[in-house]
C-alpha cells in the first residue's frame, strides 16, 4: 500500500463527501440538531428527548432505504456469521463465552435486586459450562488437537459434539434469562399499588 500524504487524504475525503448527497443532507441535519442541543443547554431548557430519537430514526431509515441492497447483503452475511459462531465456535469464541458466563454469575451474587430464580439459572448454567470445559479439555489433550485450528477441532467428532451442545446451552441460557427477567418486571409492575380513590359519602339525612 502506497504512503499517502495527509493533504491527499483530505482531498480524497472531500471528493467522496461531494459525491454523496445523502451524506450532505444528514450532515446538515446533524449540525442543526447540534445547534439546537447547544442552545437548549445554554438557555437551560430541556428539549424533549423524543425529538432527537425521532430525527435519529428518520436518518437511519433514509440510510437503509438508500442502501437497501447493501443492507440486505450485510444482514444475510451477519446471520451466516452468527450461525457459524454458534454452531462451529472457535476456541477463542468458546473461552469468551466461558468468561462471560462466569463473570455474570459472580456479578449476580452481589446484586440483591436480582430474583432467586435468576441466580439459580445463572448457577446451573455456569456449573454446566464449567463441567463441559473439563470434558472438552480432556478430549483435546487425549487427541492432541490444535485448538487454534478449526479443521483440527471439528474433524474430531467428540469435540464437535461438546462444543455444539455447549453453544446450544449458551443460547438457551440467554433466552431463559431474558424470559425470567421479563416475567419478574411484569410481576413487579402488577404488584404496584393503585392510587387510593377518595371515599365519597352520600348524606341522605336531608
Amino acid at each position: 500500500m502506497n504512503d499517502v500524504s495527509l493533504i491527499e487524504k483530505i482531498k480524497t475525503l472531500m471528493s467522496i463527501i461531494a459525491s454523496s448527497p445523502l451524506f450532505l443532507f444528514c450532515f446538515m441535519i446533524a449540525v442543526a440538531v447540534l445547534i439546537l442541543f447547544i442552545i437548549s443547554i445554554k438557555k437551560e431548557k430541556r428539549v424533549n428527548k423524543w425529538i432527537f430519537i425521532s430525527i435519529w430514526l428518520i436518518l437511519a431509515l433514509l440510510i437503509i432505504i438508500n442502501h437497501n441492497k447493501l443492507f440486505l447483503k450485510i444482514i444475510d452475511n451477519l446471520f451466516d456469521a452468527i450461525f457459524m459462531v454458534i454452531y462451529f465456535p472457535s476456541a477463542t469464541v468458546y473461552f469468551i463465552i466461558l468468561f462471560i458466563s462466569n463473570f455474570f454469575f459472580i456479578l449476580s451474587l452481589f446484586r440483591k435486586k436480582l430474583s432467586k430464580k435468576y441466580k439459580i439459572i445463572n448457577f446451573i448454567y455456569t456449573a454446566i459450562t464449567d463441567l463441559f470445559l473439563i470434558l472438552i479439555m480432556d478430549t483435546i489433550e487425549i487427541n492432541s488437537i490444535d485448538i487454534y485450528n478449526k479443521i483440527s477441532m471439528y474433524t474430531n467428532f467428540n469435540v464437535m459434539i461438546l462444543m455444539q451442545l455447549n453453544s446450544a446451552i449458551f443460547i438457551s441460557w440467554i433466552l431463559i434469562s431474558l424470559l425470567v427477567s421479563a416475567h419478574d418486571k411484569l410481576k413487579k409492575y402488577d404488584k404496584k399499588e393503585l392510587p387510593e380513590m377518595p371515599e365519597i359519602v352520600f348524606d341522605y339525612s336531608e
